[in-house]
């Protein structure tokens, strides 16, 4: 592994340095005080490992101090400094041989520093140093270093989990894992612990059956001296020397020692050595087995053959005898399991340099292909972009060698492909230059047509309705310059605040949802393409300018709005021509008023025959001057009201009513027109009432328009037919004629002011081109909609829709029946 660890020192603060440190130092101590037992006279301590990890993550000076600290725990669990020095010379050796550019192979240099260093070091130090037997020097050599492997491997295996981990990796600044690294650590590990464990198992065991032998032997020597005792008769009533003579002749050597007791707790007699209890305790032990083992003496193997193993029993069957105490040498059975260690120690030691010899080899055979991959891969980029073919290393490993050889085809293509790219690079460089030209002569045109544009204001906004353009006509209009609002303001800046408040209220209430702010210039816009609409400009000397504003919504190539442009145009001078016309036509429209009134109420005396009768040519001739006086009345009532609501002067009284008697009302005031058309009116009307929040008087108004021109455009003898109906949310009425129906050039057209269809056909069929457009301005000042659908030469039908109310309880419901004249249900 390739760790920095310097650079991590130098670039940490130095207290996270030295906290690190002592933890690391506190961590090697604690795990050199936890020693793990495994099998005869062998337990592993732990504190090395912390030590290589110190190497790996904090640096060489870390991991000596640690080291050293570690190894003299040493000193107090095993009383000599022979362990100290050879641990402290083990991290001295990995920090010395260790490069952060070599990869983890700390497993490696460990186990050839026990093979040069430690093996022949610690033998000669325990053999001269503390007087033990070479054989077990040996041993204790093998031991500590299977010990100290270990350790390099688990710290090594250690901090190949930590730079799995991402934020541990950044913190120790650790480089990324190595295949190499990685193969064999992993097969020297799964090979280490399927291999140690089943021996180790195996070493337990035998060291269990030992100690169970000699337990067993013990036990048989026991129950032989209690026969004996109770042959010889009450122990009392023996003397001391033929207790001895009894004991010596039981006792099979000299490594063998008995011990009586008395009931009382005083010591009978005893003959052989007996070190495990004092001759002249006044105490009896307890019953049982154990082994003991003196204090004070190390190492381990030293105490182990000074120890004793030692059976406790408390005959009842013998009269005078409290506890007979049986002391075995633990010579014999360490001498048979010193054997079987070295066997074990010596096997332990052989696979493990098997292992990491087998190990080090697959991890090479396995990571070298990928090595040398990635070494000819570097090149690719150069020998692609030359044309050149790269040359790719081949495998004795078929997956690698295949891999090779796609490879290999890849970068042919690849360079193939590079070639034709630059090719095509080069033409499409040439046509992108083009474009470009285009692109400016064409923005250079656009500008000039922008610039041109004086008398319009060309504002561009994004989606959030900042403003991104401000053409020179906006600026000329308005009196603010671009630089003041583009990228900083909304048009909201240019427009009379009451105005968009208005607005908004008027299409919450038209689209059924809250409408605000910047939503309510673009909202129709974006359902419906385009929108066009009077507003009120307000200039920077904040002087106010009415313009015809079109609003349409900026869409890129996959058709999801960017923007929305908005063209201004200054009504001023239309605004003060139809300020003219309106006071003309209102002036016109009261100074007839006046006259009208007087000449039709004399025209219908002198006609009802209250002045006497007339000839029948005078008749005939006022009378069409009295149906000529009604038509000029209803036309001045027309343009009254159309002038009304021209100039926003004309109020509603909305109220929630019933639809039905209103249209009926509507019907019986038009049947006596119909009776003259010849024109039947048919219903069709919902079952349950229907209401609607409207004004009554010109809810009637609209409807009668709409059976007035149904009528006036119908065949003789033909039906005119009105229904009314409603789901959840809306009401419906439709007036259905058999006309000839609308022209389709006529249709855009047909709810303007004056608009006729036929000139001539308009003046055989009598009307103004008032009655639609006053339809649809009432209609929509009361919420509703109006529309048409029309087949030429077949039929037509006019529709009004309304938001459905619940019925108040006050209003009474009037039915279809009330309807009187030339009705048909």
């Amino acid at each position: 592994m390739t760790n920095m660890a310097k650079q991590g020192i130098n670039t940490e603060p130095r207290l996270r340095y030295l906290l690190l440190l002592l933890l690391f130092g506190l961590a090697a101590v604690g795990l050199n005080y936890t020693r793990l037992p495994l099998f005869f006279s062998v337990e592993f301590i732990f504190g090395s490992a912390i030590a290589v990890l110190a190497l790996l993550l904090l640096g060489r000076s870390a991991a000596i101090a640690v080291g050293c600290v570690a190894a003299s725990v040493t000193l107090f669990i095993w009383g000599h400094p022979y362990a100290w020095l050879i641990f402290t010379a083990e991290i001295i050796w990995l920090s010395w041989r260790w490069r952060p550019d070599n990869g983890l192979s700390l497993v490696k240099q460990d186990v050839l520093f026990w093979l040069c260093v430690g093996l022949p070091a610690v033998s000669l130090l325990y053999a001269y140093g503390l007087d033990v037997k070479w054989q077990t020097a040996v041993l204790i050599a093998l031991k500590q270093m299977i010990n100290g492997v270990f350790n390099t491997l688990l710290a090594s295996l250690l901090i190949l989990v930590l730079q799995s981990q991402h934020w541990v990796g950044r913190f120790f600044m650790l480089p990324l894992i190595s295949l190499r690294q990685l193969l064999f650590h992993i097969l020297i590990a799964l090979t280490l612990f399927a291999g140690c464990i089943p021996l180790l198992i195996d070493a337990r065991k035998q060291q269990a059956e030992y100690v169970s032998s000699v337990e067993q032997r013990l036990q048989l020597l026991a129950a032989t001296l209690q026969k004996q005792l109770q042959v010889q008769g009450p122990v009392d009533q023996l003397t001391t020397a033929e207790v001895t003579a009894l004991l010596d002749l039981l006792l099979p050597d000299d490594s063998v020692g008995v011990l009586l007791f008395d009931s009382n707790g005083s010591v009978l007699n005893s003959a052989g050595l007996i070190t495990s209890l004092d001759s002249m305790v006044n105490s009896i032990p307890e019953p049982g087995f154990s082994h003991w083992q003196p204090e004070g003496v190390s190492p381990l193997l030293q105490r182990w053959s000074q120890s004793r193993f030692v059976i406790v029993q408390h005959p009842l069957t013998v009269p005078g005898i409290g506890a007979i105490i049986i002391e075995y040498s633990a010579m014999e059975v360490m001498a048979k399991l010193e054997q079987d260690s070295a066997r074990q120690l010596t096997l332990l030691v052989a696979f493990l340099l098997l292992v990491t010899l087998v190990a080090n080899w697959l991890s090479r055979v396995i990571s070298l292909p990928l090595r040398r991959l990635a070494l000819a891969s570097e090149k690719l980029k150069s020998s692609i972009a030359a044309g050149a073919d790269t040359d790719i290393p081949t495998s004795k490993v078929e997956e690698y060698n295949t891999l090779g050889q796609n490879l290999q085809a890849m970068s042919r293509e690849l360079a193939a492909a590079f070639t034709i790219g630059k090719a095509n690079e080069a033409e499409l460089a040439r046509k992108v230059n083009e474009q470009t030209k285009q692109l400016q002569q064409a923005n250079s045109q656009l500008e000039a047509i922008l610039a041109a544009a004086s008398d319009f204001s060309i504002i561009a906004t994004n989606q959030e309705g900042i403003i991104s353009y401000f053409s020179r006509g906006a600026e000329r209009m308005l009196g603010y310059s671009a630089a003041e609002l583009v990228g900083k303001q909304s048009p909201a800046i240019l427009h009379v605040a009451d105005e968009v408040t208005q607005r908004s209220q008027e299409l919450t209430a038209q689209l059924q949802q809250p409408i605000t702010g910047f939503r309510a210039f673009v909202v129709l816009a974006e359902q419906q393409g385009t929108e066009t609409r009077q507003w009120h400009y307000v200039r920077k000397d904040g002087s106010c300018l009415p313009v015809s504003l079109t609003v349409t919504p900026i869409l890129n190539q996959s058709g999801v709005i960017t923007g929305y442009l908005g063209v201004a145009k200054d009504i001023s001078e239309r605004h003060r021509n139809e300020k003219l016309k309106n006071e003309f036509i209102s002036t016109v429209s009261h100074e007839l008023r006046t006259p009208l009134t007087s000449l039709y109420a004399a025209i219908r005396m002198v006609n009802s025959g209250r002045l006497g009768d007339l000839p029948a040519k005078v008749a005939n001739l006022l009378q069409l001057a009295e149906n000529n006086s009604k038509r000029l009345g209803r036309l001045i009532n027309d343009l009254l009201d159309i002038e009304k609501l021209t100039a926003g002067k004309f109020q509603l009284s909305l109220e929630v009513q019933s639809l039905q008697p209103l249209v009926i009302q509507a019907i019986n005031e038009i049947s006596s027109y119909a009776t003259q058309y010849k024109v039947i009116l048919q219903t069709d009307f919902a079952a349950e009432p229907l209401f609607a929040r409207i004004d009554a008087a010109r809810f009637v108004q609209v409807v009668t328009n709409l059976l007035s021109n149904a009528i006036k455009f119908s065949p003789v003898d033909a039906i005119v037919k009105v229904s009314m109906h409603a789901d959840s949310a809306f009401v419906r009425l439709e007036v259905t004629d058999l006309g000839e129906g609308i022209a389709d050039d006529f249709k855009d057209r047909i709810f303007e002011k004056f608009a006729q269809n036929d000139a001539a056909s308009t003046r055989q069929q009598g009307g103004t081109g008032l009655g639609l457009a006053i339809s649809k301005e009432l209609t929509e000042k009361m919420a509703g909609n109006i529309g048409f659908v029309s087949v030429p030469g077949q039929e037509t039908t006019f529709w009004l829709s309304f938001s459905r109310c619940p019925a108040p309880d006050q209003n009474p419901v009037e039915t279809a029946a009330e309807v009187t004249g030339s009705v048909e249900n």
